[in-house]
């Protein structure tokens, strides 16, 4: 096995050197490009995790990716004696990683006994980035797999975790043994995310070999069935549009079944990669396939054509709901008014905020906190204090926090003596300011040499306390 990745990587961590480490695998690199490359901070990278030491070339410095639990110290058998832990396993060290690396791939089928013999207990993150490892230099990880679950019971049943060990299976093309595991989580009803099937070649191959490498795992996800079968086809689509490969993505479709919640999947991502018309597109091919869109597929594409300035079409995207009877619930109308606030036009995001009250609908915390926002930034404060009151006569279940929020955005802004007068007010009204804002705002008023009304503020709150 080439150990230079591992022990060079090691070398950085306690030498604290930033360095490229190069990447073994070619593919692993291809999938880290791409999702670095996705254009889209609401999404969550599926395959990003915080590394003891990395094998993609993101060059990051080690010590940047933990800062705690870390010790700079060689390897050194460890006590028999286990450690005193309540809660879960402490962070080992990059050396000790990298021993259990080095004993599940030199063992000839008996690492269980060797690893044992460390007595330790690997916490989450160490068991996938060793999973990373083994997969990525294609070391058969079974074993390894079933001592993590006989001495980590916290995450025997990890939904990660038994997706990495599925993954190695596709890496070395063992799909006997991955029908088996399959067959094994089925009964325990375990569910598979996007981490089983980075092994599948979409990246760096023909279109061709990729569907058939898919067409093959599709296959044994069907026999199987259960939950690995419904959780690993959602993961498949969702991970195939992460990469954007959306054409793959509709032919797991194709090969298995349409279903809304899967259109719902590439509509999702469309949007969140800022292809709203591609999106919309959508549903003229839903429609075909028998799935009727729903609000919540509309709220997709509504949100992104708000995102992108693009509001005339979300506003036409509104009356298609209504003509299809398909009614705009709090999100919908929610996205439309924080479109309509962040482009100054208040007045008509009160008229739709008035018919959203008219059909019996409260909106939302969030909502309310965009009008208040809207008003500050555009400097219309009286306004934006107006607004809130409002809420109080309505006597809304929004009042306090708004008022709170309202204080807090003032206190940012450097009006710490508005922000006070606004505390005062409501505490005066009976209303209870949140401990945070309290706390802070009391704080400013000391440092800025306002002592007394500090005071004044902490007398008014102690009422509230209960003794």
């Amino acid at each position: 096995m080439n150990t230079y990745p591992k022990k060079l990587l090691i070398h950085r961590f306690l030498n604290t050197i930033t360095h490229k480490t190069p990447n073994p695998n070619p593919r692993i690199s291809s999938i880290a490009s791409s999702l670095s490359s996705a254009k889209s901070p609401s999404t969550k990278n599926p395959y990003s995790v915080n590394r003891f030491f990395s094998v993609t070339s993101e060059g990051k410095r080690l010590i940047s990716d933990q800062n705690d639990g870390f010790r700079d110290v060689p390897y050194a058998p460890v006590s028999r004696k286990r450690p005193l832990y309540t809660t879960k396993p402490p962070d080992v060290s990059p050396l000790m990683i990298s021993h259990i690396i080095d004993v599940v791939t030199s063992s000839k089928g008996d690492c269980r006994s060797k690893l044992g013999s460390t007595n330790i207990s690997l916490c989450k993150r160490s068991v996938c980035e060793i999973f990373r490892v083994l997969s990525c230099e294609k070391v058969q990880a079974l074993q390894f797999f079933e001592w993590v679950r006989d001495n980590n019971p916290d995450i025997q049943r990890s939904a990660v975790v038994c997706s990495l060990m599925i993954d190695n299976c596709g890496w070395l093309a063992d799909y006997d043994t991955m029908q088996d595991l399959l067959v094994q989580f089925k009964q325990e009803e375990i569910c598979l995310t996007d981490n089983a099937f980075t092994f599948l070649p979409v990246l760096d191959s023909s279109k061709s070999h990729a569907m058939e490498s898919i067409s093959k795992v599709l296959g044994i996800l069907n026999e199987v069935g259960g939950s690995v079968c419904s959780s690993g086809i959602i993961a498949m689509i969702h991970m195939l549009c992460v990469l954007d490969s959306f054409e793959l993505a509709k032919f797991v479709m194709e090969v298995t079944e349409k279903k809304p919640s899967y259109y719902a999947i590439l509509v999702r991502e469309k949007c969140r990669r800022g292809y709203p018309n591609e999106a919309y597109d959508l549903l003229d091919e839903m429609r075909m396939a028998g799935c009727e869109p729903d609000t919540k597929i509309y709220n997709y594409i509504l949100g992104s054509f708000c995102k992108s300035d693009t509001f005339p079409k979300a506003l036409s995207l509104l009356e298609e709901m209504k003509g299809k009877d398909i009614h705009p619930d709090l999100i919908t109308c929610e996205a439309v008014i924080t479109n309509l606030c962040r482009s100054g036009k208040m007045d008509f995001a009160k008229e739709f905020l008035k018919k959203l009250l008219h059909i019996g609908q409260m909106p939302r915390l969030s909502t309310h906190a965009v009008f208040v926002k809207g008003y500050f930034d555009a400097g219309k404060y009286e306004e934006a204090y107006e607004y809130v009151r409002d809420i109080e006569m309505k006597k809304m279940p929004a009042t306090n926090k708004m008022y709170g929020f309202l204080a807090r955005i003032h206190q940012k802004k450097g009006n710490v003596d508005v922000a006070c007068r606004i505390l005062d007010e409501m505490m005066e009204k009976g209303l209870k300011p949140d401990f945070k804002d309290y706390k802070k705002i009391g704080n400013v008023l000391r440092h800025t040499g306002s002592r007394h009304l500090a005071q004044d503020l902490q007398k008014k709150f102690s009422k509230f306390r209960v003794e």
